[in-house]
């Protein structure tokens, strides 16, 4: 059986190619696509703001994980700081508009939609995980939750997660998150799955 897949945190030296990764991880889901519907340079648009985002993440309260040739992203939130500030959002908003372009007010509306369904309990928060579809099968992504889910076991610490995909549900369960309620549907858009992962008592 093959080693694991190398892991270790981020650096702003990483960005352009983690915006390239979580590029491909998502350039055929469905939300991110109902968000985005100009496919003519998804890619490239898509790139930049998820270089962008993960940018203000490192900057702020976010701890990213990659992989050794940065095909697969994890990124967390810390405790009490998944809502972001209106400092956050007005750094994000230039990146969001070339990105998001006709599908701005689908964005918000997602964004909108998690926050009034995001638990208030004290947790750790995957805010995106994605592997490029070149690496995927490699267990990239498995390698990339096991830091966090670890020091959350240590600290007692749930975790909690949106899918964008509900094909996704078994690679969580299979990593100890179970879904939490119904589907969140921003508008007439596609539904997220929010799940919720209790700590693991070590041993």
């Amino acid at each position: 059986m093959p080693a694991p897949p190398k892991v270790r945190p981020a650096t702003r030296d990483d960005l352009p190619e983690i915006g390239k990764a979580l590029a491909g991880a998502f350039a055929d889901d469905p939300v991110w696509r109902w968000m985005a519907p100009d496919s003519r340079r998804w890619l490239d648009l898509a790139a930049r703001w998820f270089a962008a985002e993960v940018g203000h993440q490192l900057d702020g309260h976010g701890l990213v994980w990659v992989d050794e040739d940065v095909m697969g992203v994890a990124v967390w939130v810390e405790p009490d700081r998944w809502r972001s500030t209106a400092g956050e959002t007005l750094r994000m908003a230039v990146p969001s508009m070339r990105f998001l372009r006709s599908g701005l007010l689908r964005g918000l509306r997602v964004v909108s939609a998690l926050e009034k369904a995001h638990p208030h309990e004290e947790h750790w928060y995957l805010s995106l995980l994605g592997t490029h579809p070149a690496a995927q099968g490699r267990g990239v992504g498995s390698a990339l939750l096991a830091p966090l889910l670890e020091r959350a076991d240590a600290e007692g610490m749930p975790a909690y997660l949106e899918s964008s995909k509900k094909a996704n549900l078994a690679f969580y369960g299979r990593h100890g998150f179970v879904t939490s309620g119904d589907p969140i549907r921003p508008g007439d858009g596609p539904p997220l799955f929010p799940m919720w992962r209790a700590p693991r008592t070590p041993g």
